[in-house]
């Protein structure tokens, strides 16, 4: 896999504190949504709490752990997949690094 330009590294790295942020939200809404549900007992709860943090864990792990320029662009598509970008950031990111995103999309 090849690189991105440095100034789209720069911008990534800008914005990673509020795209894990959108993804820990997203996460505890739907946690908040578990807890909430009133067609289940507690244990039942319980366990799909449990479920739910553990796979939540795993696309934290895959989209924000180990965040170096080299490994960049899997993050960035993992991101994308998981969708966490932005209209406006994937505007602000170099026509190169959109055509990436545009070719691995398809």
């Amino acid at each position: 896999m090849r690189s991105i330009p440095e100034r789209d590294w720069k911008y990534l790295r800008s914005i990673e504190k509020e795209l894990l942020a959108e993804l820990c939200g997203r996460i505890n809404r739907d946690a908040l949504e578990i807890l909430q549900a009133p067609e289940v007992g507690e244990h039942e709860r319980y366990l799909w709490l449990y479920k739910h943090y553990r796979e939540s864990d795993i696309i934290v792990a895959d989209c924000f752990d180990g965040w170096r320029r080299s490994d960049i662009v899997l993050k960035l598509l993992l991101i994308r997949k998981h969708k966490l970008l932005s209209t406006e950031m994937i505007a602000n990111l170099s026509d190169e690094t959109r055509e990436l995103l545009a070719r691995w999309q398809e």
